[in-house]
């Protein structure tokens, strides 16, 4: 049940707020990945190890899935729109005093301060995801796979671009720098937040915890997310290796690694629009199960495994082709997950309240930095035992495997509306009878 204030939201204001969102996850998310590609280099010139420095960047993810469920129960009790501009000018504020992280020369120091600092950053981004995509739905309930796959197409093109960006501004200026310009810009973004965010109605309607321990218990609607998270995993299992596998296989720089990850990304970001109408308009359950299919396949030719390499032999061309079909494929297999699992719940249990959705759309938000922490760790750990195209090979196997289950999970989804279709029949006819 939403606000009256969401039902009185002109167009215009649904349209300039749904804009001010996606900037706000464009801010958010550029600061999760922009100093992936210098703070690596500028550490080691302080010699701090690799190790030391992949744990302060995964901070960041890892409290975004944490703060998920406390974003939600933000939303239930405050206003959006404040939730919002607090969440980005922590952000801004945080980053402002991550600049000036190399004043401190301590080593022991420099390495608690920020990976405490990444932590907040990490805990207020979350805040802004869940916020953000709560807003939206509650906005666009009508449109909501299509606005859904538009917000994470604002993302895709923030993580991707942001690396590059940080490598520019450091390079060109300096560690300084390279954290106040985007500090700034968040700052903007709050700033204009303020004026055009109207403030849309995501409070809880009363459900209670009783209905919060209805979605942890159910199998079906947890397994809807478990899928976007895996999918996700897949997405971001080679990219720590795809550098070097280019360099020993074909010669390639680092460069040609970039342009392959960021054909990679140009296939999440211009199908997702098209396939977010359409699963508006056709059954979502279809992108779920023809994802299932092709995206196993088309993983096993990443490599491609050695079977395959008598059809497709490995090269540049073959490789750019496979990420780009890859990210064309993503969309469908994620995007579904928040229309179902709000399915699944209205299937078993009737009307959705607001607590439960803003829930919901937590779990599903936790789906993605989750995904991109299990993608990383397990590729560095395939990476002591097998080389490239094996361990891409067996994540190929892992996702059959997986769509096997989904497969499984289509079918008791299927078989409950059917039950439920059989009730509502019989309890039609009875009271027909009754009346008769």
């Amino acid at each position: 049940m939403m606000g009256q204030n969401n039902q009185d939201l002109t167009f215009r204001k649904k349209i300039l707020t749904f804009i001010m969102m996606n900037l706000a996850l464009v801010a958010s998310y550029s600061l999760f990945t922009l100093p992936s590609s210098f703070l690596p280099l500028y550490n080691l010139d302080r010699e701090i190890n690799l190790t030391i420095t992949g744990t302060i960047l995964a901070a960041v993810p890892l409290c975004y899935v944490i703060v998920c469920p406390i974003a939600a129960w933000l939303l239930n009790n405050y206003s959006s729109r404040k939730i919002l501009l607090a969440s980005l000018g922590m952000i801004s504020c945080v980053t402002v005093v991550f600049s000036m992280m190399g004043y401190i020369y301590n080593d022991f120091w420099y390495i608690i301060a920020t990976t405490v600092l990444r932590i907040i950053q990490g805990l207020a981004g979350g805040i802004v995801d869940v916020t953000a995509f709560a807003i939206t739905g509650a906005m666009f309930a009508d449109n909501l796979a299509l606005t859904t796959a538009i917000v994470e197409s604002s993302l895709n093109v923030a993580i991707a671009s942001a690396p590059f960006c940080g490598a520019l501004l450091y390079e060109n200026l300096d560690f300084l720098w390279a954290f106040l310009v985007p500090a700034g810009l968040v700052g903007m973004a709050c700033l204009l937040s303020l004026f055009c965010v109207s403030d849309v109605d995501c409070k809880s309607d009363s459900a209670g915890w009783s209905s919060i321990k209805e979605v942890l218990k159910d199998g079906l609607i947890l397994f809807a997310g478990w899928h976007s998270a895996f999918a996700q995993t897949l997405l971001n299992y080679y990219i720590p290796v795809l550098a070097a596998y280019t360099h020993s296989r074909f010669g390639k720089g680092p460069i040609f690694a970039g342009i392959c990850l960021l054909v990679n990304t140009a296939g999440i970001v211009l199908c997702s629009p098209f396939l977010g109408y359409f699963m508006d308009r056709f059954n979502p359950y279809f992108f779920f199960v023809f994802s299932a299919i092709t995206l196993p396949i088309t993983y096993l030719f990443i490599g491609p495994a050695t079977y395959f390499q008598v059809l497709v032999a490995p090269s540049p061309r073959q490789l750019l082709t496979v990420l780009g079909l890859i990210g064309i494929q993503m969309p469908m297999a994620c995007y579904p997950s928040l229309i179902i699992m709000l399915d699944v719940y209205k299937v078993r249990y009737g009307t959705i309240p607001q607590e439960v959705r803003n829930f919901i759309t937590s779990l599903y938000c936790a789906s993605f930095p989750l995904g991109a922490c299990l993608g990383v760790f397990v590729s560095g750990v395939m990476a002591k035992y097998y080389d490239f195209v094996e361990s891409v090979t067996i994540m190929g196997y892992l996702a059959t495997a997986e769509s096997l289950f989904l497969f499984i999970f289509c079918i008791l989804v299927r078989r409950t509306k059917n039950i439920q279709a059989e009730e509502e029949t019989y309890l039609l006819q009875t009271d027909k009878s009754s009346y008769g």
